[in-house]
């Protein structure tokens, strides 16, 4: 169980009910209550018989004298349900009708509809889930890919929780060697657990600034990385893009230039969620007409917006034409800019690129051979565009750490506070050190919840469906 908000949360009364299945017709559909009363509720519309806790048990559904369906009726009492809170589930036939009429019982007998997220709010604000936990429930809902999944599951079972909560114990312990030290100047600094406090300060602010950085390379995991796929007229981009996607979306033209405006269409690529986009040729030289120089404008405001550069080159033609990019894109990931990836396009056909000189020049950028026509070394390529995306790997820290702008945000709060701390110590000024821990620590509390503001919490989980 998570830890309780820092202030105490406020009572809940209301007994709340919602479909916790996707609307429309399917086998099954369950309607939802939670609060304390849920089983009174229920027990207005259901039939005769005993509803034991834990245990699925067959009941008719009553509409007045009417029989309107017979449903498993399951029965989870207060602490140890998803909520904390006494909580029903009724698993009906997936009629519209049926589960529409169910709500309505429900609403009759004294519930009222959930709000969206509200049965995780109440999760949370029981104390069964920290913030970050919550925030993974919506996030394995929206799950598309294996690794978005792997992610969503580590916070939920509180890999982030665990990380806050080791920084925050750290931090902790240097603030009260801080006051310590003020409150008994004449003591020695290291008999209250803290050699330094200065150096552990330091030590913290690697720390956080470590998994900051393991959490922007995990948010693309999860989140969806952009990738630009550029090079020049004819070099297979967007046969490229239509092998990566299993399906013709781009037309495809043995003319130059077929591509003019940016097409974009959401990959799974081996278990990274991404946005492919497509762009128009880009090359050296003045532009042929307008309508080109439109397309390269476009190509270049995709580029720049890109999470990754994933460059096609033809092989079948000599890399003089094409080198000016290359060696643009490859100095902009060696600056920071973003990775760069080459799909050195065209491997059924005899090359006529130097592979010496085109190691050279991509700047240790990932060379991959794949031909989209044949779409061979595909796999290849996908392993390549996740190494570079998340260069301490897709597994361990980076996928458990795929965070929100939200934690991000507070993360940023923390270093700046951490190294104004910093600063103040090296001034000797641990009154003012002190002020700055604290807020630092504010900002971790913030990141689970517990002193997360009202707005900040109604944000969060208006994320979420009706019925999570």
């Amino acid at each position: 169980m998570a830890e309780g908000r820092g202030e105490a949360a406020p009572e809940v009364t209301e007994v709340i009910a919602a479909l916790a299945t996707p609307p429309g017709r399917g086998a099954l559909g369950i309607v939802r209550l939670s609060g304390k009363g849920a089983l009174g509720v229920a027990r207005a519309f259901l039939g005769p018989g005993e509803i034991p806790p834990r245990r699925a048990v067959l009941r008719a559904v009553m509409d007045g004298a009417e029989v309107l369906d017979r449903a498993l009726v399951s029965l989870y009492p207060e602490g140890s349900s998803y909520t904390g809170e006494e909580t029903v589930e009724i698993s009906a036939h997936g009629s519209p009708y049926v589960l529409g009429r169910i709500l309505e019982l429900c609403s009759a007998a004294g519930a009222r509809p959930a709000r969206p997220g509200e049965f995780t709010q109440r999760a949370f604000l029981n104390g069964r889930l920290d913030l970050t936990q919550a925030e993974a429930v919506c996030d394995l809902i929206a799950a598309q890919t294996r690794l978005a999944h792997r992610s969503a599951i580590s916070r939920l079972e509180g890999g982030l929780s665990r990380k806050v909560g080791e920084l925050r114990g750290r931090m902790v312990a240097a603030l009260a060697s801080i006051e310590a030290a003020l409150d008994y100047p004449e003591e020695e600094q290291g008999a209250f657990g803290v050699g330094s406090p200065a150096g552990e300060v330091s030590l913290i602010l690697d720390s956080v600034r470590a998994l900051l950085a393991a959490a922007r390379r995990g948010r693309a995991l999860g989140g969806g990385a952009r990738v630009a796929i550029v090079g020049r007229p004819n070099a297979g981009k967007s046969s490229l893009l239509n092998a990566l996607l299993g399906r013709e979306r781009a037309i495809v033209s043995m003319t130059p230039g077929t591509t003019r405006d940016a097409v974009s269409e959401p990959c799974d690529m081996g278990g990274l969620a991404a946005v492919l986009v497509d762009t128009a040729g880009m090359r050296e030289g003045e532009p042929g007409d307008p309508l080109e120089a439109e397309g390269m404008r476009r190509a270049a405001a995709e580029l720049s917006g890109a999470d990754l550069a994933l460059l096609v080159l033809d092989r079948a033609e000599p890399l003089a034409g094409q080198r000016a990019l290359l060696k643009r894109l490859a100095q902009d990931a060696r600056g920071g800019a973003r990775p760069l990836v080459v799909a050195l396009n065209k491997s059924d056909l005899p090359s006529r690129v130097e592979a010496r000189s085109l190691a050279s020049e991509s700047l240790g950028a990932s060379v991959v051979e794949v031909s989209a026509l044949r779409e061979s070394g595909l796999e290849s390529l996908c392993e390549a565009v996740r190494a570079a995306l998340a260069p301490g790997g897709c597994e361990g820290e980076a996928c458990a750490l795929a965070l929100c702008a939200r934690h991000a945000a507070a993360f940023e709060g923390c270093l700046r506070e951490l190294g104004s701390a910093l600063e103040r110590l090296g001034c000797a000024e641990p009154e003012l050190a002190a002020e700055h821990l604290r807020r630092a620590l504010g900002g971790m509390d913030g990141v689970v919840g517990h002193s997360a503001p009202e707005d900040v919490l109604d944000a969060v989980f208006s994320r979420f469906c009706v019925g999570k």
